[in-house]
């Protein structure tokens, strides 16, 4: 970058520093404090704090999207069967069985493979204390919406990253819900989670929770997961729907249709 133009940037900033307090509301610098990186998105339309309506203008741009065929796509395939041919006992083509596509949201994504037979209680028990995992449940995870077996099989293409999406760190789960994204589910979470650690020997959400809004209790509190370090266990809990956390938020997951 050119040095002189980062000497003015600099000192315009400078300048603009006094301003801060008698222009912001204090909402707004605790808003910006807990999300530096949307810093220079802020710079260039101005310093409001994100709404439905705005984050609707904001996103409107098309997604970047990548080729598949020169993303690791086929290593992430090729260790999902591995996985559910070793734990799961299911032989599986998924290039086969579904429809793969040709360009990807994200530059590497994690295969989230159900078999449709599976329940919340066998993911638990198969997925993850089958390979070893220790698991927390603070509540039965049967209780919680979507808890059944789908019937059928179902492949989701989710980020390849240890945290959740960016873009959705310190959003409600009632919030996340009013997006209209898909989101992963508990279930699918467990899957995700056994592939990755198999894969790279690494759990999910060592520092983060993954919010599944879909899944709640009868009383509406909603699931969510992560690794917890301390205590060596994937831990399944609850919060209230309209909780917002800088260190949680939810992961964007992309239906693979099966071919006919």
């Amino acid at each position: 970058m050119n040095t002189p133009l980062v000497k003015r940037a600099y000192n315009l900033g400078l300048k603009a520093v006094p301003n801060f307090a008698e222009v912001l509301s204090e909402g707004q610098i605790a808003y910006y404090e807990e999300h530096l990186d949307e810093l220079q998105a802020a710079l260039r339309r101005g310093f409001i704090i994100p709404t439905l309506e705005t984050a609707a203008i904001i996103e409107s741009a098309p997604p970047a999207l990548f080729k598949a065929s020169e993303t690791d796509l086929d290593y992430w395939l090729d260790q999902t069967q591995k996985y559910a041919k070793k734990h799961l006992g299911v032989t599986i083509d998924l290039r086969k069985r579904f429809n793969i596509p040709a360009e990807l949201p994200w530059k590497s994504v994690i295969p989230v493979f159900d078999p449709g037979n599976m329940t919340n209680r066998q993911m638990v028990e198969k997925v993850l204390k089958g390979p070893g995992h220790d698991v927390y449940e603070e509540t039965d995870v049967m209780k919680y919406a979507g808890s059944d077996a789908s019937s059928d099989p179902t492949l989701h293409f989710i980020e390849n990253s240890i945290r959740p999406n960016a873009d959705t760190m310190n959003m409600s789960p009632n919030y996340l819900c009013e997006t209209g994204k898909s989101y992963l589910r508990l279930r699918g979470y467990g899957l995700a989670f056994a592939v990755y650690h198999f894969a790279k020997g690494k759990p999910l959400d060592p520092e983060t929770y993954t919010w599944f809004p879909m899944d709640r209790l009868s009383d509406g509190y909603v699931a969510r997961g992560r690794w917890s370090p301390d205590y060596r266990q994937v831990r399944f809990s609850w919060r209230g729907p309209g909780s917002r956390l800088s260190f949680s938020g939810a992961r964007v997951a992309m239906p693979i249709p099966l071919k006919p």
